[in-house]
């Protein structure tokens, strides 16, 4: 027919603009910069940990009871000093990933979600590891033993990416996996406020688990 011999005509083609804002990293410090997050904040899980039984062993526990104050508020002195402590640690890394990598934060307000829940759930977790030994080392043994098969399961050594099936499914488990989602999401997914709601929503549940444990066994070992 004429349109065959014609070929092609200029007004039946279709102009789609190319999707460049797809969620994709555009460096590998992007998909680097979580993972070093939380090996930070492990190390700082662990050593909080081992610090809360030092004030045991010293007798800094025995002390702080005998004073006018409650279990909570020195419960609660540890676990701001570790929030606290969490938040600087993500915040610095953050700002030095953007100066010195071209690390961006794609959604802001998904980073002001996540930092605070990867935070609340490290708190939970301190106390949690903090029970799990009656001496300095023993604490310290046992919190790197559990912190080192989490990063495993959740991508904190080698993303999940690269990791067999099996193994993402069971990292479901992990609060690594969360944590760095949460981060990918802010820095170079573009996760949306509704989207983040999942994964801060299982880290603060987490958290709020382990940190409950962690209180009971506490409140019951010591006076």
């Amino acid at each position: 027919d004429s349109a065959g011999r014609e070929g092609v005509r200029l007004g039946d083609i279709e102009t789609i603009a190319l999707d460049t804002s797809s969620a994709r990293p555009r460096s590998s410090f992007e998909i680097c910069f979580p993972l070093g997050i939380l090996w930070g904040l492990m190390g700082l899980a662990a050593e909080f940990a081992m610090g809360i039984v030092h004030e045991r062993e010293a007798g800094t526990w025995l002390r702080l009871r005998a004073a006018p104050i409650r279990r909570a508020h020195v419960l609660g002195g540890n676990g701001v000093a570790s929030l606290v402590a969490c938040l600087g640690v993500m915040v610095f890394l953050l700002v030095v990933g953007r100066l010195f990598f071209g690390v961006r934060w794609q959604s802001p307000a998904a980073l002001v979600m996540a930092l605070p829940c990867i935070g609340l759930f490290f708190v939970g977790l301190t106390m949690l590891l903090s029970v799990l030994g009656r001496t300095e080392s023993s604490v310290g043994g046992a919190a790197w033993a559990c912190l080192l098969v989490m990063a495993v399961l959740g991508g904190g050594m080698v993303p999940q990416m690269f990791m067999p099936e099996w193994i993402n499914v069971a990292g479901n488990l992990s609060p690594i996996k969360w944590a760095i989602l949460a981060l990918e999401g802010a820095i170079w997914r573009g996760f949306s406020v509704a989207e983040m709601v999942r994964p801060c929503g299982v880290l603060l549940a987490q958290g709020l688990i382990c940190g409950a444990a962690g209180v009971a066994v506490s409140s019951r070992s010591s006076p």
